[in-house]
């Protein structure tokens, strides 16, 4: 495990090393959003991260394929969502 990472290779079954090309600029600003962590175990965090996130999305709209939500309703989580997150909702997200 590579330390101050949240990586953790042992977690891993095996590991297939891969190559893959970037320009300059995007390989610079890899190197340093990844810092003291090893640049491939910093991608492969990321890369993870987004597989899991676009599943959880394929996941989510099934569900929401499944409920057929009222408009109401959608109002209605919308404004709880807001208010929790604080933030606006991009329309026609889901």
């Amino acid at each position: 495990m590579v330390r101050g990472s949240g990586s953790c290779y042992a977690k891993v079954m095996s590991i297939k090393r891969i190559t893959i090309s970037v320009s300059e600029d995007v390989a610079s600003n890899i190197k340093k959003a990844a810092g003291k962590t090893a640049v491939s175990a910093w991608v492969a965090d990321v890369i993870a991260e987004r597989l899991n996130d676009t599943e959880l999305q394929r996941q989510w709209q099934n569900f929401y394929a499944d409920v057929h939500p009222s408009r109401q309703d959608k109002a209605k989580a919308e404004a709880i969502f807001k208010r929790l997150t604080k933030r606006s909702v991009r329309r026609g997200a889901a």
